[in-house]
């Protein structure tokens, strides 16, 4: 009677590896093969809208029948600021998403004030904003306010957390689970928010995404685990 060859374990973790690759199933892995090969978490692009802004304090003035805000801008944002933007206004006395406005002055001189919870002093330029909208009766000239400034369009973005994300001396990369192989994608990225950064290219919001890419071997089989 002929013997049947065994296959030491590792063997046979291989070739369900290869097999797994190449898109068939040549038999069933058993578990104590399962459990040899390595795990990894993935994620998927969040796609979000996202409306550009910048964020100033102030105090509500009055001038004759006009209601205004004048909030104090850092120097790294007033390049970004333009007569005729939106801004929305909120503060202890005033109900939020009730007043918005316009800006219609930019101060020609700046100047060091704490302007944050942190008291620290920061370089700031006056922006003025005209109340356009909102219940003028509620107003008081000295009422502390927070604006909003609206400094580009709502656009839709495709973000990933920076635990995603790698980066070496090619640039910013990822990697993708392909038929349970990590596949490098290199990707450009753009604006960089709290816990996420935006992906402009190199991820479809299909694409299952490794994380920790720093621990991750480029073309290996990986078994993806649910937390």
């Amino acid at each position: 009677m002929k013997k049947t060859k065994i296959f030491p374990i590792f063997k046979m973790a291989i070739i369900a590896a290869l097999a797994g690759a190449a898109g068939y199933i040549a038999f069933a892995v058993p578990d104590t093969v399962q459990s040899m090969v390595p795990t990894a978490e993935t994620v998927r692009a969040e796609i979000c809208e996202y409306c550009p802004t910048v964020t100033a304090k102030g105090t509500i003035i009055k001038q004759g029948e006009r209601w205004l805000a004048v909030v104090a801008v850092n120097e790294a944002d007033i390049s970004l600021i333009e007569q005729g933007q939106t801004a929305y206004l909120n503060g202890a006395a005033l109900a939020e998403g009730r007043y918005s406005g316009s800006v219609i002055s930019i101060g020609d001189t700046a100047y060091t004030a704490p302007v944050s919870s942190s008291a620290i002093p920061e370089t700031v330029v006056d922006v003025t904003i005209s109340i356009e909208n909102g219940s003028f009766g509620e107003l008081r000239s000295g009422y502390s306010v927070t604006a909003q400034l609206k400094t580009g369009e709502e656009r839709t973005l495709t973000m990933l957390p920076y635990t995603a994300i790698g980066q070496d001396d090619k640039g910013e990369y990822v990697y993708i689970l392909e038929n349970g192989i990590s596949v490098r994608k290199d990707i450009v990225t753009g604006i960089e928010l709290a816990d996420k950064t935006e992906i402009v290219s190199g991820v479809d919001a299909d694409d299952r995404v490794l994380t920790y890419p720093e621990n991750v071997l480029e073309n290996s089989y990986y078994r993806v685990v649910q937390r």
